[in-house]
């Protein structure tokens, strides 16, 4: 009997405590404004008001509601064993008043008329997709098999027909006869003015094939790095030796590489203090920690990069690659969470 008594009593006192008033009362003894409670617990100044005013609905979770308020107890240096077991009667509280529901509908039997409906219905649509599915299937392939059959066989015929009726010039005997005479007159009229012309139309590509192309010779008969035939060539068709190894020592410039405008990829720079946190692509934390007014922030890493700062208003300027980059649209209760790509 006195143990049950102590017990109530105990929980009567708990639930006597709010413990709202008394975070605020001891916050406000020891002169700590709500901005620096939010940067000392890295919390948002919502959440820090929702501890205050009893709203523990606020969070996502019971979990996330306890952890804050030991972490803001242990700031205020408040016993929070007390509070903490006040919190958890006022959850017991709540969760008491949900009742037991003992009312549980009669299970479905094998015999009732819906299940066999159903039943009767899925089978019918398993014997549909088996037996008549791959019959209707097959039936269609063999229909555009015979289609292209057809359109491939009349493409065919026109090209044969072509084929059996070729035009062919017909020569007479006497023709055949008299072109070996005729043929070579001709090249023995043409073969002095050929050896000429192809001397005087050589052009510089020529020359550099016929360069490449002729066989090694001495290096004691190279001076200029073409062959004494070569040269002989140049001089006949009036060009110049040291223009064509000029032309074939030239190698194109390549541009040089474009210098980035920019020291570090993220720059930051703070108006107002500010919880900031930034990780790369990897996971690794850059930074974590409270930046203060004033203060710059200058980071490279592995894009893209994830960014959070507790107090978006504090930032004055966030510039990516030399670029200014605009997270307004990121914002929640001035807490802003985005990545930069």
């Amino acid at each position: 009997m006195t143990t049950e008594s102590q017990t109530n009593a105990s929980v009567s006192k708990t639930h006597t405590i709010n413990i709202g008033n008394r975070l605020k009362s001891k916050r406000l003894e020891l002169e700590f404004d709500e901005r620096y409670v939010a940067t000392a617990l890295k919390i948002p100044i919502d959440q820090v008001r929702a501890l205050e005013a009893n709203d523990f609905k606020y969070f996502r979770s019971v979990t996330f509601a306890r952890g804050f308020l030991k972490s803001y107890c242990r700031l205020l240096g408040i016993e929070h064993t007390e509070m903490l077991h006040a919190f958890d009667s006022s959850r017991d509280v709540a969760e008491s008043t949900i009742k037991p529901v003992d009312k549980v509908n009669k299970q479905t039997h094998l015999g009732d008329p819906i299940v066999v409906f159903i039943s009767v219905v899925i089978v019918a649509v398993l014997v549909f997709l088996v037996f008549w599915w791959p019959s209707q299937s097959a039936t269609v392939a063999l229909e555009e098999q015979q289609i292209e059959a057809s359109e491939s066989a009349s493409m065919v015929e026109p090209n044969m027909e072509a084929l059996q009726t070729p035009d062919e010039p017909t020569v007479s005997p006497e023709a055949s006869t008299d072109l070996p005479t005729s043929t070579s007159e001709n090249e023995a009229e043409l073969g002095d003015s050929d050896v000429s012309s192809s001397t005087s139309d050589l052009g510089v590509s020529d020359i550099k094939e016929q360069a490449v192309e002729s066989p090694s010779v001495p290096t004691s008969s190279v001076v200029t790095g073409l062959s004494a035939e070569t040269m002989a060539i140049l001089e006949e068709a009036g060009v110049r030796p040291e223009d064509v190894i000029r032309a074939t020592a030239e190698v194109p410039s390549t541009p040089a590489p474009t210098v980035p405008s920019y020291t570090d990829e993220v720059e930051v720079a703070f108006s107002a203090d500010c919880w900031t946190e930034v990780r790369d692509a990897t996971g690794k934390i850059l930074f974590s920690g409270v930046k203060t007014a004033g203060s710059n922030l200058s980071l490279t890493g592995k894009a893209p990069y994830r960014i959070v700062f507790g107090y978006a208003r504090g930032v004055s300027s966030l510039k990516f690659k030399g670029e200014v980059f605009d997270f307004s649209s990121s914002i929640r209760n001035d807490l802003a969470r985005f990545e930069l790509k």
